[in-house]
């Protein structure tokens, strides 16, 4: 989802106005609603995730990203669509040290936070997860999973069951062609999650 996104359309009818592969991230974003209704993220890029998430009933936002053009962009488009909206201009590592501990509730975290000159921070963002943020059962998915984890799914997972053993996994084809897929992180039971599911 790293194109430039129409974020000024909040409307009932929302899911209807996306092309495939962004219908299928806002059902995974919706279906794993935190009780909190809180969505962390790192890489807003131009709000996509985050208009997702507003339209898929979170409440209270966070997210990163080291453009400041972006950052922003989101700010001035979001801030009155949520109850809370807080984007730092900083790459992931320090938005996560300052963020995680401030955080007393669940949350769905949506890593995206990918290149541009920022590498390819996700598993420490998994570690600091793990040492900095108070819920274990939080749901984590993480996006572009060929084109930056193929080699490493495993380890992936095992950096998040450090978390807590209790998770359960699934892969979602997000895009029809299966070019492109995501890991899902969930405490759910997997009867559960396959009922979310947007694969054929």
């Amino acid at each position: 989802m790293g194109r430039a996104y129409n974020i000024s359309m909040i409307t009932a009818e929302y899911k209807e106005t996306l092309d495939k592969v962004n219908q299928n991230a806002f059902s995974i974003f919706s279906s794993y609603l935190s009780n909190s209704k809180t969505f962390i993220e790192t890489g807003c890029h131009f709000g996509g995730s985050l208009t997702h998430s507003i339209n898929g009933g979170y409440e209270h936002l966070y997210s990163c990203d080291i453009n400041k053009e972006r950052v922003d962009h989101c700010l001035e488009k979001l801030s009155k669509q949520c109850k809370t909206l807080r984007i730092d201009n900083t790459d992931s590592l320090k938005f996560f040290r300052s963020l995680l501990p401030t955080i007393n509730t669940d949350a769905t975290f949506w890593l995206d936070a990918h290149d541009e000159g920022g590498g390819v921070p996700t598993f420490e963002e998994i570690y600091l997860i793990k040492t900095l943020f108070k819920d274990r059962d939080s749901t984590i998915i993480i996006d572009d999973i060929p084109l930056y984890f193929n080699n490493s799914v495993n380890d992936l997972i095992g950096k998040i069951k450090e978390i807590n053993p209790n998770y359960n996994f699934r892969m979602e084809y997000i895009h029809p062609d299966r070019s492109n897929y995501i890991l899902v992180a969930s405490t759910k039971e997997r009867s559960v999650m396959a009922n979310y599911t947007v694969n054929n």
